[in-house]
């Protein structure tokens, strides 16, 4: 079977194939994200067997970049001045849902299965992910706005912040005690937490030094290259120093978006698109389907007790901070999307713990919980939206970009929506904050 070696030819091949597997997933109303990693499949040990182990090691940097533009975006997503409206009641709301979908996940894990330390802590961790790529797809897509709304956004962004920092401290503890072990000591916590604030601060402040060469910086090309640096820097600077790139990216993300006061993820985005579709393709090439078959059971209950958690957590924290009845009732169905962040995290998690032997179990569990919240999780958001009554159906022209009733996304003007579709904004609404 002719196996690709080089890793020039790997990335062109990775682009294309991931890219006719996107349109085909459009094709049939499924994310673009789902058919990059079926594509991979495809090209993976499952079926062709094109993408040995060898390729996946060479194309180390796409991974380690990849991951890097996930957090990125995410630390840019943290500006204080939407955060600092939204309340006590998104932390009280965010800290039970990913508490309650953890210890649920963990339990069902370590007691029901009789899963190994290890294999409960890290899933567990993992379970608590929610992403905000397909959420923000489908609220742009109907032109939801209200509290609702602006809790839902809220929440998930609270819940990146808790889901990596759960990520970090499960990673360091499974490397602490071992697969084997069942005892947990004082003792372990310590380097977990020296690694989540180590992280946190060195991010900080390589964040600071960059906030003060982007001052000089007015190219909008340049600053997409010192980003990239940025995000490369952090990568390898975690790895020589043993700290998490996830937090220090994210962090760095946090400092720049906040004191630059310019919009960087437009700069991101103009490269986002072909890295994360060779990224997400090359993650599928690593699943192995004779694993997940062998294990559907465990991906069965994990799927079954993270819903549990995300719906029974928000309805409790909503319950606590005296939110609107709809926000208990619907937030939780609407928390269920997971796709770009869990893929980073779980790449993470298999580089650090591939002396453990159980980075195909984990990559197969969380990668059927990928695929079945990927389609379902937009479907659920949806349906909350429209419940709460703040979705509107799609075609509206906001300010010079237009919103595509398939997918959600900013596209040329005039490209997909006639003048007529055009719905005015409400009095005294202005479009920047449509947009948000």
């Amino acid at each position: 079977m002719f196996e690709i070696t080089s890793p020039v030819l790997g990335m062109g091949v990775l682009l294309l194939v991931g890219y006719v597997g996107g349109r085909l997933a459009r094709l049939v109303r499924l994310p673009a994200v789902a058919g990059y990693v079926l594509a991979g499949v495809l090209l993976g040990p499952s079926v062709l067997r094109v993408v040995p182990a060898s390729l996946q090691e060479s194309m180390m940097p796409l991974k380690d970049f990849g991951v890097g533009m996930v957090a990125m975006v995410i630390g840019a997503e943290l500006v204080w001045r939407k955060m600092k409206r939204l309340g006590l009641s998104i932390f009280l709301i965010s800290v039970c849902e990913a508490a309650a979908t953890f210890v649920l996940v963990y339990l069902a894990m370590r007691y029901l299965l009789a899963q190994p330390l290890v294999v409960a802590a890290t899933l567990a961790s993992l379970a608590t992910v929610t992403t905000p790529v397909a959420t923000f797809a489908v609220i742009r897509e109907y032109r939801a706005k209200g509290p609702f709304t602006s809790t839902l956004l809220g929440v998930i962004a609270a819940d990146d912040i808790w889901c990596i920092t759960a990520v970090g401290i499960s990673v360091g503890l499974v490397l602490s005690m071992g697969v084997e072990t069942n005892a947990l000591q004082f003792a372990h916590l310590v380097p977990p937490l020296l690694e989540v604030g180590g992280s946190i601060g060195l991010g900080l402040g390589i964040g600071l030094l960059a906030v003060l060469a982007l001052r000089f910086i007015r190219d909008e090309l340049e600053t997409l290259a010192f980003v990239a640096a940025i995000v490369f820097v952090n990568a390898g600077l975690s790895r020589y120093l043993g700290m998490s790139a996830l937090l220090m990216t994210m962090s760095s993300g946090v400092v720049i978006s906040n004191l630059l006061h310019e919009d960087i993820l437009k700069v991101i985005h103009r490269i986002d698109v072909p890295i994360l579709m060779a990224f997400f393709t090359l993650a599928g090439a690593g699943l192995d389907l004779r694993v997940l078959v062998a294990n559907w059971y465990i991906a069965a209950v994990y799927i079954a007790f993270r819903i549990l958690g995300k719906t029974g957590g928000c309805y409790v924290g909503a319950r606590i901070s005296n939110a609107d009845p709809k926000v208990r009732r619907y937030l939780g169905p609407a928390m269920l999307t997971k796709a770009g962040l869990s893929l980073g995290l779980l790449i993470y998690m298999q580089e650090r713990l591939a002396g453990l032997g159980v980075a195909a179990l984990l990559g197969s569990v969380e990668l059927a919980a990928i695929t079945f919240f990927e389609i379902t999780g937009p479907i659920a958001v949806r349906w909350a939206l429209f419940r709460v009554g703040e979705a509107r159906h799609p075609g509206e022209v906001l300010g010079e970009e237009t919103v595509s009733p398939a997918e959600g996304l900013p596209a040329p003007m005039g490209s997909l929506v006639p003048v007529s579709n055009v719905v005015p904004l409400p009095d005294g609404v202005h479009d920047e904050e449509a947009a948000e």
